[in-house]
């Protein structure tokens, strides 16, 4: 016995010392997950996704199916060497997002430690559909009775619930409600989604605290009252359901109270499908009430660019023309003017091969600016086939409209003229709002002109050019303070969000755009069958196939859900013509599609 004491005792002071080991490692693992999230998800993400079948995210696909990496060995890594030599990811992204060298330490170091397991969602309390209801029905009855009809709320439950998901990977959702809210907004002041449920964390200790995944707003907060904006996105809602043939009578009674309270069949909707659809035509131009033209908008943000051309002056109407941009392979040009909120930026882009698009001859247009008269220098004036307008938001946020040659609202731009590597719309096409936000995340994108000083132009139109082109300081500076404008209100919208524990001191600038990342992440993600059942409110994937049977998947087309790694696509179930697939599924559960007209 007296043998086995100083035994004991060297085993029990090594502990301490394998415990932090573990946890190094599993920090060190959480760490390289979020590397792997934030670059790699988007393409691989399993079956049927863009860059072949592996799952980024799962280590056994990573080491033993797929031999990307070999654990504890780096130099043998084939990941790892794709992101070192700089051939993953590909150059368009990394163009726009690079791989920090710190980022591909952590990495290597992932690797070199025995490539650890990434940690996985589990130990958080499944929170119930009726716990989401009880918190709005709760926080409706708080409110005064004249303003509960204007109380709308946004969920995030159905990624709470999901393993996949872990709570570092929330705030961003967070953030990017709030910024799609206040850009959405014709209102002066930014206005904060407030969550509103509480929630168990298991072995947290803190029973009842806060899980934040229950928001609500008030529509008058965005100016959405005036023209009953909640019904054109209930409208396009793929995922509304009632519960009256449901045997549940407490669900049924929470319902029908928040209906009563709320004016609303559908009050509730989901943060995700939210953030990723009204950042995007229809919802995007009906919401921000943005018209149809290009001269409309200029009315009503008192421009007028064919008055400010013929007495420029820097502080009037200041241009710049470049022979690239981030999402356009031919030159560009730009130009700014003073709007009824701030700052109006108007671009200039070109089709390949046209012969009044080059900058450097025809710096003077474009030659259509002059409705029903002559341009005063139509020889030197371009021909464009198509642009994006930003602008200054009241709250000094920032709006967006993509218009063709002659001025027309489009919901996209032409793939021969403008595209975005990152997929952000979920194809390459550049959309309008949601692609935009990605592109321009800290406001507008500094350039350097290379027409005032390289026309090929003289005489009267050359002094023009001078006039309509300042010096690069002038600009500069002109893009500074429209960027520093537009960063305070961001900084306040979704920094209280982002700016949180270990990330409480983190510059605003080196944050992911949350808008985009999670557009992406929604639309170009495979579901699984556990994001399937959490979108369905059930606890244990198995209990929808038990509870809905192989042949109703297969009818349904949702067979693949039963096979291992068995996926469908974000389109595919929000697809909708009279009800979604989503609803198809939930109608067998018994749910009712909610359908809005």
């Amino acid at each position: 016995m007296s043998r086995l004491c100083p035994i004991l005792a060297a085993v029990m002071l090594l502990l301490p010392v394998a415990v932090r080991a573990d946890d190094d490692n599993d920090e060190l693992a959480r760490q390289a997950r979020s590397v792997l999230r934030r670059h790699c998800l988007r393409c691989h993400n399993g079956s049927g996704s863009e860059g072949g079948d592996f799952d980024i995210l799962n280590v056994t696909h990573l080491v033993d199916e797929y031999g990307l990496v070999t654990d504890g060995d780096p130099a043998d890594s084939l990941l790892l060497e794709r992101v070192v030599e700089e051939t993953m990811p590909p150059f368009e992204i990394r163009e726009r997002t690079p791989v920090t060298a710190g980022e591909a330490e952590i990495l290597r170091r992932w690797i070199a430690e025995g490539a650890a397991v990434f940690p996985v969602g589990e130990g958080r309390e499944f929170i119930q559909l009726t716990d989401v209801l009880q918190a709005m029905h709760d926080f409706l009855r708080t409110q005064r009775p004249e303003d509960r009809q204007f109380i709308r709320f946004f969920t995030l439950h159905n990624l709470y619930n999901n393993s996949r998901i872990l709570s570092e990977d929330l705030p961003i959702y967070r953030a990017a409600l709030s910024k799609a809210l206040n850009s959405l907004s014709n209102q002066s002041r930014i206005a904060l989604p407030r969550a509103i449920d509480t929630a168990s964390h298991l072995g947290s200790g803190r029973a009842g605290s806060l899980s934040e995944t229950v928001y609500a707003i008030d529509v008058r907060d965005y100016g959405w009252d005036e023209d009953d904006l909640w019904t054109e996105v209930i409208r396009a809602y793929p995922y509304g359901v009632s519960y009256e043939n449901l045997l549940d009578d407490r669900l049924q009674q929470l319902d029908g109270e928040i209906v009563r309270m709320s004016g609303s069949d559908l009050p509730m909707i989901r943060a995700d499908w939210f953030i990723t659809t009204a950042m995007r035509p229809p919802l995007y131009h009906a919401l921000l009430r943005i018209p149809d033209t290009a001269d409309e908008l200029e009315q009503q943000l008192d421009v007028d660019i064919p008055g400010r051309f013929r007495q420029p002056a820097a502080n009037r109407l200041a241009r710049a023309g470049f022979a690239k941009s981030g999402v356009s392979g031919q030159n560009r040009m730009v130009e700014r003017t003073d709007g009824a909120f701030g700052a109006y930026w108007k671009s200039y882009d070109f089709k390949p091969g046209r012969k009044r698009a080059k900058l450097s001859r025809f710096p003077l247009g474009p030659r259509n600016l002059f409705a029903g008269t002559s341009h005063p220098f139509d020889a030197q004036a371009f021909e464009h086939d198509g642009g994006e307008i930003i602008w200054h938001l009241p709250n000094g946020l920032q709006g967006y409209m993509l218009i063709d040659g002659e001025g027309g609202r489009i919901d996209e731009g032409p793939i021969d003229v403008v595209s975005d590597a990152l997929k952000t719309s979920g194809t390459p096409a550049i959309v309008n709002g949601v692609s935009c936000m990605a592109c321009h995340k800290h406001g507008m994108i500094p350039f350097q002109d290379s027409i005032r000083d390289h026309s090929a132009v003289f005489g009267a139109a050359q002094r023009k050019v001078q006039d309509l082109y300042p010096a690069a300081s002038v600009m500069q500076q002109l893009v500074e303070q429209d960027r520093e404008r537009f960063m305070e209100a961001l900084e306040e919208c979704i920094g209280p969000f982002l700016k949180t524990g270990a990330n409480k001191d983190t510059p605003i600038e080196d944050f992911p755009e949350p808008v985009a990342e999670v557009a992406r992440l929604h639309r170009l993600v495979f579901l699984d069958l556990e994001t399937v059942a959490c979108e369905l409110n059930i606890e244990d994937p198995q209990q929808l196939i038990l509870r809905v049977g192989l042949r109703t998947l297969k009818e349904l087309g949702l067979d693949a859900l039963a096979q291992k790694d068995g996926v469908i696509s974000r389109l595919d179930w929000e697809a909708f013509e009279g009800t979604s697939l989503m609803q198809d599924l939930a109608s067998q559960l018994g749910f009712t599609p909610q359908i809005v007209f």
